[in-house]
């Protein structure tokens, strides 16, 4: 077996150097080859501090290493992901003759933890409405906040996709405005931001941001210490979660709830739930989340209690 010393240093962007046409391969957004890299950096960290090499590992070991997840309140989701990326990391080793394709095998027969598909809760419309309304208008960060869930629930992006928007990506025609924005796998897209664009132009008369001179800032900075003025910072993922869950318990909804709890993935499932119980056709939904595969928007479906007696209503033997 070939050495593997090369691999076997201190830092995971060393170690990822072995896979690296892999890893632009099944990641073409820079964000998504960050999280592979991380986990790949984890689990051989983990190795080091059992004095295990690379080339050493078994499947038994992947499965202790599962174990450990598991026991270290990782959900299950997340345990998937890791054991993912060691799968693909150790068949590209095996392509590349670095392990026995025996070794191979015993890795990728270890199993997932099963996960329940899109348990993200969605809130009620009335939920919805109240959120919304929730930050202080009157105030800057108020402002702010108001304009970003508005943005949310007007658009159905992603959490990354608004935390990373700038102000270029606003875009105006004769009428209406749009945000361009980058979501999974690099894809950019254009978005109506309709009803949301009022508070959006509100938040940026107050911001203090040039909107002529400073096109790369942030569209929803952080704010600075004081908790008034605007950074020139994006809000990290992390921080719009907390916004969310800030407001939701401010107007008394419940955000602990079954599956993985209200958060900011929330807000995306509730505007794509509201459009399809107001007569959005589901190819329209579809296009409005960027789903590629229309079943995965099917899996945002709420049924509602008058599902059933709808449907009947349509048979016409009578």
């Amino acid at each position: 077996m070939r050495n593997f010393t090369y691999l076997y240093v201190e830092t995971p962007n060393h170690v990822a150097t072995a896979i690296v046409p892999w890893l632009c391969d099944v990641c073409p957004s820079a964000r998504s080859r960050r999280s592979y890299l991380s986990d790949m950096g984890a689990f051989f960290a983990d190795l080091r501090r059992q004095g295990i090499h690379p080339s050493e590992v078994t499947g038994d070991v992947v499965r202790l290493y599962k174990e450990a997840l598991a026991k270290s309140n990782y959900r299950k989701s997340t345990i998937a992901r890791h054991l993912s990326v060691i799968r693909g990391v150790y068949e590209q080793f095996g392509k590349k003759g670095l392990v026995d394709w025996e070794t191979v095998g015993d890795i990728q027969a270890v199993i997932s933890p099963s996960v329940e598909k899109n348990t993200t809760p969605s809130l009620s419309e009335r939920e919805a409405k109240k959120l919304l309304h929730a930050p202080d208008i009157k105030k800057v960060v108020g402002l702010r906040d108001h304009a970003l869930l508005f943005a949310y629930f007007k658009t159905a992006c992603r959490s990354s996709a608004i935390a990373y928007a700038r102000i270029q990506d606003l875009e105006r025609t004769d009428s209406d405005w749009y945000l361009k924005v980058v979501e999974k796998g690099d894809k950019e897209r254009k978005l109506s931001l309709l009803e949301s664009t009022p508070a959006i132009l509100a938040w940026l008369a107050v911001s203090g941001i040039d909107q002529l001179r400073e096109k790369e800032a942030p569209l929803f900075p952080a704010m600075e210490k004081d908790g008034k003025t605007p950074s020139r910072r994006h809000l990290t993922s992390r921080q719009i979660l907390r916004i969310v869950k800030k407001y939701a318990r401010q107007v008394g909804i419940q955000v602990e709830r079954s599956g993985r709890g209200i958060g900011t993935h929330s807000l995306r499932k509730t505007a794509l739930t509201n459009a399809l119980q107001h007569g959005a056709k589901m190819e329209q939904v579809r296009a409005l989340a960027g789903h590629a595969d229309i079943r995965t928007t099917q899996l945002y479906y709420q049924e509602g209690e008058k599902d059933a007696e709808d449907a009947a209503r349509h048979i016409q033997i009578r």
